[in-house]
């Protein structure tokens, strides 16, 4: 089955949707609605309705509705990242200082219809809609999510991640200078065809980005243009209104119209393009920087292999020594045996680790590759379509005005005779 297009997942309620919202999930339809202004100045947020509609068993009521904020939904997005690695999790949109602060009505609203994507490409994944996280955030009461917030705030303490990343950064450089040190480099290596894979996805984002950016100019381009067209509009019919009665003022006026309409056509031509063209494809690079936390967590655990690897070959290595050392106590013997037991302990647990990642990143890098495919070209042809019907709508009004044009004329020897 095809994945759930870009559209689809938002569900908007009276808007244009190219696809019916029956292809995001047969288990969930969820809306994020009503957005809120709660408090002033920077303590200032943006409280959202999440309604669920859901067949999923494991949920108490097939409907629902909670209260959440931006906060909230990291909250969701954090603890999947965190208990599915390998797992591509759908992005949340990204923060703005400046944005937060002004809390503009375009900004709150295009982060309302972005929230609303994130959370119903989570219900629609095949793992993540599973998830104790999704069900929490879905329809746990007030207190009971505060708890939740609480209890994730104090494990996420700024003051703890400094010295959880310091620390794995001096052991991965230990294990780096390990390496030079005994000339051996590292011999567990991925697989070539993951690395063409990677490379390209890395390839890919500069290329979304800047797709994101020229689709940004065509929309700006296109509100400039209905802004002049207007302003042309005015002066037209100004000029017009020069000559009290004639041809001329009839012309003007026509030229007026015309132009009006296709002001009003460009104007909102500019609007669909933020959500139907710009948005999906800002959502897509966002996608990319998921997928590389996913290759980011493949990569960490190869290095954890490996470095349990070269543990053990280094404990391995003391034990021969010891072992053909006269006179030596065997119970240092024994003691490095046990050293030697508990590193191949762990080199077991981290070949597990790295191949359980690596299992599940090949399933959803084939999901995510077919779902890129299909929804870009999903996206390339609802732009053309609605580029065509624009362009169409745009011919029409000045080929109206022609008609007008050569109306003139007749109408104002009409006027002479009578």
């Amino acid at each position: 089955m095809d994945p759930p297009p870009y559209e689809s997942v938002l569900q908007d309620h009276g808007t244009n949707n190219f696809f019916a919202p029956a292809t995001v999930s047969k288990e969930f339809e969820i809306e994020v609605t009503d957005p809120v202004k709660q408090g002033d100045g920077v303590a200032a947020y943006v409280s959202y309705k999440v309604r669920t509609k859901t067949t999923h068993p494991s949920y108490a009521a097939p409907f629902n509705e909670v209260i959440r904020r931006f906060r909230d939904f990291a909250w969701l997005h954090d603890k999947l990242v965190e208990k599915n690695k390998g797992l591509i999790v759908p992005p949340l949109p990204e923060k703005s200082a400046v944005q937060k602060y002004q809390m503009s009505t375009d900004f709150i609203d295009q982060r309302r219809r972005a929230l609303q994507v994130f959370v119903n490409r989570v219900a629609s994944h095949p793992v993540l809609k599973d998830s104790r996280e999704l069900n929490t955030f879905l329809q746990a009461n007030e207190e009971a999510w505060m708890l939740e917030i609480a209890k994730w705030q104090a494990e996420t303490s700024a003051q703890h991640r400094p010295v959880n990343a310091a620390a794995q950064w001096l052991k991965s450089l230990q294990h780096s200078a390990q390496s030079l040190v005994s000339g051996r480099a590292e011999e567990i290596q991925e697989d070539p065809e993951y690395i063409k894979i990677r490379d390209y996805v890395n390839s890919l984002e500069a290329h979304l980005n800047e797709a994101h950016r020229q689709a940004g100019r065509l929309l700006r381009k296109e509100a400039d243009l209905g802004s002049a067209l207007s302003e042309f509009a005015t002066a037209a019919e100004a000029l017009g209104k020069q000559d009290e009665v004639g041809p001329m003022r009839s012309a003007f006026g026509c030229l007026f119209i015309r132009a009006g309409e296709v002001a009003t056509l460009s104007k909102a031509r500019s609007e669909a393009l933020v959500n139907e063209f710009a948005a999906p494809l800002k959502e897509a690079a966002r996608t990319i920087k998921s997928v590389q936390a996913a290759m980011g967590d493949r990569a960490a655990a190869l290095t954890a292999y490996s470095q349990a690897k070269s543990d053990l070959d280094s404990k391995k290595v003391r034990l021969a020594k010891l072992r053909g050392t006269p006179g030596l106590k065997e119970d240092k013997i024994a003691e490095t045996e046990r050293d030697v037991n508990e590193a191949d302990q762990r080199l077991r647990n981290a070949k597990l680790g790295y191949e359980t990642i690596r299992d599940t990143m090949r399933e959803e890098l084939n999901r995510f590759q077919k779902e890129r495919a299909s929804e870009m070209s999903a996206l390339l042809r609802d732009f053309a379509l609605a580029q065509a019907a624009y362009t169409a709508a745009q011919a029409k009004a000045w080929g109206e005005l022609l008609a007008d044009l050569q109306n003139v004329p007749q109408q104002a020897a009409a006027a002479e005779a009578s």
